[in-house]
């Protein structure tokens, strides 16, 4: 089964609304990191859909608390 890719309108649009989106953060207070950037870049580049996008986020951000939490003993 072939994966579903983001077409070129639709990634257009993405890269259309991101300076948007960078500017509503940066109205909450939140700027993202060099290593945030560089996910979306790489989100782009791969087309993935919202929800691949969303699984993805999901997913590093709970690697990264496995990362910061102690281990159990």
């Amino acid at each position: 089964m072939h994966k579903r890719r983001l077409t070129d309108a639709e990634l257009a649009e993405i890269r259309r609304r991101r300076p948007g989106v960078r500017a509503s953060l940066a109205c909450e207070g939140m700027v993202l990191t060099a290593e945030e950037e560089s996910l979306f870049d790489r989100m782009e580049e791969e087309r993935l859909t919202p929800d691949e996008r969303a699984a993805r986020i999901t997913q590093l951000s709970r690697a990264k608390r496995r990362q910061k939490s102690p281990a159990s003993a």
